[in-house]
């Protein structure tokens, strides 16, 4: 069995109270220092936590959260926020001038095809969040004035996945929300 997390956190915690006591303990009496053995004791400790985290590096890469996509996406999605909704279209995004007749908090995509959302906002920072039907967040990124950031999920299930806020942006923050309709 794996060793888990915690208990990987117990064994670093134990090491390191082990070396601030041995080296609390060693301050106790005056002595002459051999700058040369602790040098090359320095080098070792230095090898040694470059080891762990080379270690660390290549047992964590291979388990990012999101699987490297370089397929094209079959559905684009344009997510402009603005306080308090969510625009979600298949065509560009609307602009300030065009939100009253081009909003749309609702858009169909197609089951099992890779999604890109293109997600800006028009005035604050909004936390653009995806929702499962069950209530399970799926994904999220950060919708920013002036910058496009896009998000690639494919959604294996059919159902009504909501779009939330995750950044806090007003009074009713709590009401900006849009619906991804998976059939």
């Amino acid at each position: 069995m794996a060793p888990t997390p915690f208990a990987i956190f117990i064994a670093s915690a134990l090491v390191i109270i082990s070396v601030f006591g041995a080296v609390a303990l060693s301050t106790r009496r005056p002595q002459q220092v051999d700058y040369a053995k602790a040098n090359r004791l320095r080098l070792v400790a230095f090898a040694s936590l470059g080891a762990v985290l080379v270690m660390f590096l290549a047992f964590t890469l291979p388990h990012l959260p999101y699987a490297a996509d370089a397929r094209t996406p079959e559905h684009i999605v344009h997510a402009v926020g603005k306080q308090y909704a969510w625009s979600l279209t298949d065509h560009a995004g609307p602009t300030l001038d065009t939100w009253d007749s081009t909003f749309s908090p609702t858009v169909t995509v197609p089951a099992g095809a890779p999604i890109e959302f293109r997600v800006t906002t028009l005035d604050v920072n909004h936390g653009f969040s995806l929702y499962a039907p069950d209530g399970r967040l799926i994904a999220q990124t950060q919708a920013m004035p002036g910058y496009l950031n896009r998000l690639r999920v494919t959604f294996d299930q059919p159902g009504t996945y909501t779009v939330l806020c995750l950044e806090f942006c007003g009074m009713s923050h709590h009401r900006m929300r849009g619906v991804v309709d998976v059939r």
